[in-house]
């Protein structure tokens, strides 16, 4: 039972706290999963709990090297991630849902392009297009002629020509207008991309990890049309679906809400193991820090009286109690009893009457690890009177 009591209990702020770090840890898992960072945030949340267990123990040497190592980790991680972390702050900036909405492709332009990439694949020529959305991917698109003009097939298809000298690189379109070709993408460091897929399919897919664009793929070796959006890779066998997608991928949004129970099933029962896993990382983090934490606590002592002189009594309308505000960590102010508390106060060399005496905490005795912030009244009155004995006369 008395290790029960050490344990911290929640109130509905620390469990507010709990789940919204919950969603946190889980989106940027689900954020950071499939890059390097992934592996760089499992290896700082390891020597967190290092550093953590190097405090809670003591360890001074350790705990300082750990200090300054975080100063350094900081700095690496702001210059190795900068490209992650912008497209984290991206997805969490609210300005990207205020800003105005794409404009829809031309109603024929799915279509084309459905059939001109498949007529690609029939001849073996390798492709890479690239149909961007409501991010601005300019800023991580390299090298490239800039073309603005229509993205007709003919166009297009000439292009991609072995003989072309701009063949081997992407072609940006953006509402419309084809604007650069022979451009040169960002390659995904993905250890998960199957082997048969080469420098197009790793190029497109690290442009659609960092940003909305619609990538469509042509193999030359094997005559497949893929499309890669949000990081996953889909094959297409007939130009008709693949349109139908196009429509939906390049049209104006559709807002749907979902329904409460589809909401529901989404948030909980989805990637259930990684949420609890979150949940369950969280929890022993609030748990080890929450017994840590410091935390105050208003006390009622009562007064001790010690050395009183030979013929004096303390009169009962003298203080016999105070207020105390007391603090330390969580586990040790839960485990603070009555009697562990005391004020003392020492009445050697006093007189005969009223005294009024000012308290700090060299009168307060309290458990290890435990301070007063506060004493309430700090000045106390001591009322002292004489013994009576059977031989004094009775007081009129």
């Amino acid at each position: 039972m008395p290790l029960l009591e050490l344990i911290p209990t929640p109130a509905w702020r620390d469990l507010v706290d709990i789940l919204f770090l919950t969603l946190v840890a889980y989106q940027l898992y689900q954020w950071f999963r499939e890059t390097r960072a992934l592996r760089v945030l499992i290896g700082l949340v390891v020597l967190g709990g290092i550093y953590s267990v190097a405090k809670l123990w003591g360890l001074f040497l350790t705990t300082w090297v750990f200090q300054i190592l975080w100063q350094v980790l900081l700095i690496l991680l702001l210059i190795l991630f900068q490209s992650e972390i912008r497209q984290v702050l991206e997805k969490v900036s609210p300005l990207r849902y205020l800003r105005s909405r794409r404009r829809a492709y031309g109603g024929t332009f799915a279509a084309n392009l459905a059939r001109v990439v498949f007529e690609l694949a029939a001849e073996s020529t390798g492709a890479l297009l690239v149909l961007t959305r409501d991010d601005n991917p300019s800023h991580l698109i390299h090298a490239g002629q800039k073309v603005m003009a229509i993205p007709d097939p003919m166009l297009i298809k000439s292009i991609f020509n072995h003989h072309a000298p701009a063949h081997d690189g992407a072609v940006i379109i953006s509402q419309d207008c084809l604007t650069h070709m022979g451009c040169i993408l960002p390659l995904s460091e993905s250890q998960d991309l199957p082997e048969q897929y080469g420098t197009r399919h790793r190029a497109a897919l690290g442009l659609s990890e960092v940003t909305d664009a619609v990538c469509l793929v042509v193999s030359e070796e094997r005559s497949e049309v893929a499309s890669i959006v949000g990081g996953k890779i889909a094959l297409w066998n007939e130009p008709e679906a693949l349109q139908e997608q196009l429509k939906e991928w390049l049209g104006g949004p559709e807002i749907q809400v979902p329904a409460i129970q589809d909401f529901l099933v989404d948030f909980f029962i989805k990637n259930w193991k990684t949420k609890l896993a979150a949940l369950a990382l969280v929890s022993t983090c609030w748990l080890v820090l929450a017994s840590h934490q410091e935390e105050k606590v208003l006390f009622n002592a009562s007064i001790r009286y010690t050395n009183p002189p030979m013929d004096l009594l303390v009169s009962k309308d003298s203080t016999r109690e105070v207020g105390l505000t007391l603090s330390g960590r969580q586990d040790q102010i839960k485990s603070i009893h009555r009697q562990d508390v005391r004020v003392n106060v020492d009445l050697g060399n006093l007189t005969p009457g009223r005294h009024p005496i000012s308290l700090s905490g060299q009168n307060v005795y309290l458990p290890s690890g435990i301070k007063v912030d506060r004493i309430t009244p700090q000045r106390i009155e001591v009322i002292l009177t004489r013994v009576q004995s059977s031989d004094d006369p009775p007081s009129p």
